[in-house]
């Protein structure tokens, strides 16, 4: 054999063995993922004008065997009955995450810190849950404990996603002052607006329970506002009332719409009576219902054809996930029972998957030495969260505060029309 056919034969062989690696890196063992630029913004910038091309290891995995999650809410004392719908709903909401596979595929808890009504209390368990290395504080769930501990979670850098509902609170300790609950005052109002565009009438018979009176006077002064007059606003208190006689009362009255804030067993009872009364007429009547009305005993009365005609101000979209909202509020029913902290409940449930949409964007990893830029970087991120999307409702942040624009659903014979 030549030397030059023995040059040719190594070269091919050269070429094959360097084809064979190339093909070898191609379609091997080592995974390769492409991603969008803007998903692993911070990490390493994409060369040319196509996507980046980064290893799982650019993703940094938690260090943590699950996500614990102080929870200080107060458990006795005087705040007791909203600290346990808090803390219930939380709950709630935290194994429905994990239902969901759990926050970056590990399981979620939550680690209960009774405030025991305490201002002091408050601020000794926020700076235990910061001092125990915890990213976030959830809780506390009146305003006014909140601002106790406000000094102490901003102290620190830990945000605290609890009952911020104040500005005051919200603009001193940003980012780390976060609401998980809407302000129902500036939903009232907008339900109102909404309901004054859409119908036409000028007086209005307001019945309410006394627990939602303050939500109530700010309906009646939007009503006012608007230019309608209020004929008479009735106020139920502990005791049970005639529904038959308020009903025939409010008729009497003249009033051409009716405006009722009452849990949704009262409210039904109400305006069966207003129907009874109105005969033919009845789903011509003018009716909104507060949100409270807005639970299942009237979804069933709506799908029985009992509430045509009315409208409901829902902070709860009835077309969604129907069982889902079955099985919360019979569990609510079961483990709490009091309707007055029912929206503190779903706040609170809402709050659980909020912060599983943050800790995934965020590929937040729980490690001691990055505790610091992690609780930042989910502070800024849940000042001002984007759209949230829930069984129990939509809902965004805006600088640190909870809004959910206030639905209303007109309640047809093809059920609820928005």
């Amino acid at each position: 054999m030549s030397k030059m056919k023995v040059f040719s034969s190594c070269v091919l062989v050269i070429l094959l063995m360097v084809c064979a690696v190339f093909l070898f890196e191609l379609h091997g063992c080592t995974p390769r993922v492409s991603v969008p630029d803007d998903a692993v913004a911070g990490e390493r910038e994409s060369e040319g004008s196509g996507p980046a091309v980064v290893s799982r290891q650019d993703f940094p995995l938690p260090i943590v065997e699950e996500w614990v999650l102080p929870t200080v809410v107060s458990i006795t004392g005087a705040d007791s009955e909203a600290g346990l719908a808090a803390a219930w709903g939380f709950d709630y909401g935290v194994k429905t995450v994990n239902e969901q596979g759990g926050i970056r595929e590990l399981p979620v808890r939550i680690a209960i810190r009774d405030a025991a009504s305490s201002e002091n209390a408050v601020r000794t368990e926020i700076g235990q849950a910061a001092a125990d290395s915890a990213l976030i504080v959830l809780g506390p769930s009146t305003e006014e404990s909140y601002t106790a501990g406000g000094q102490t979670f901003y102290s620190v850098g830990m945000p605290a996603l609890g009952a911020a509902t104040d500005d005051m609170s919200r603009d001193r300790y940003q980012p780390f002052a976060i609401s998980c609950i809407a302000d129902p005052g500036s939903e009232a109002v907008s339900a109102i607006e909404t309901w004054v565009r859409a119908e036409q009438f000028t007086r209005v018979f307001i019945f309410n329970s006394y627990i939602y009176d303050d939500r109530t006077k700010l309906a009646e002064e939007a009503l006012l506002a608007s230019g309608k007059e209020v004929a008479e606003r009735f106020e139920v208190g502990h005791d049970a009332f005639d529904a038959a006689s308020v009903a025939e009362r409010a008729i009497a009255s003249g009033a051409d719409a009716y405006y009722i804030d009452m849990s949704g067993e009262d409210t039904l009872r109400i305006i069966r009576q207003l129907h009874f009364l109105a005969g033919e007429a009845a789903s011509a009547l003018k009716i909104l219902c507060g949100p409270q009305a807005a639970d299942m005993a009237l979804i069933e009365s709506a799908e029985d054809g009992e509430m045509l005609g009315v409208r409901v101000w829902a902070t709860l979209d009835p077309n969604r996930g129907v069982e889902k909202r079955r099985a919360f509020d019979e569990a609510f029913e079961r483990s709490v029972g009091d309707l007055a902290y029912y929206s503190l409940a779903v706040d609170y449930y809402q709050a659980a998957l909020m912060l599983k949409e943050a800790f995934d964007e965020l590929r937040l990893t729980g490690a001691p030495e990055e505790l610091e830029s992690e609780r930042r970087k989910l502070a800024l991120h849940l000042y001002n969260t984007g759209f949230i999307a829930t069984d129990q409702g939509d809902f965004i942040i805006e600088a640190g505060s909870k809004f959910t624009a206030a639905k209303l659903y007109t309640i047809t014979e093809n059920g609820f029309q928005s």
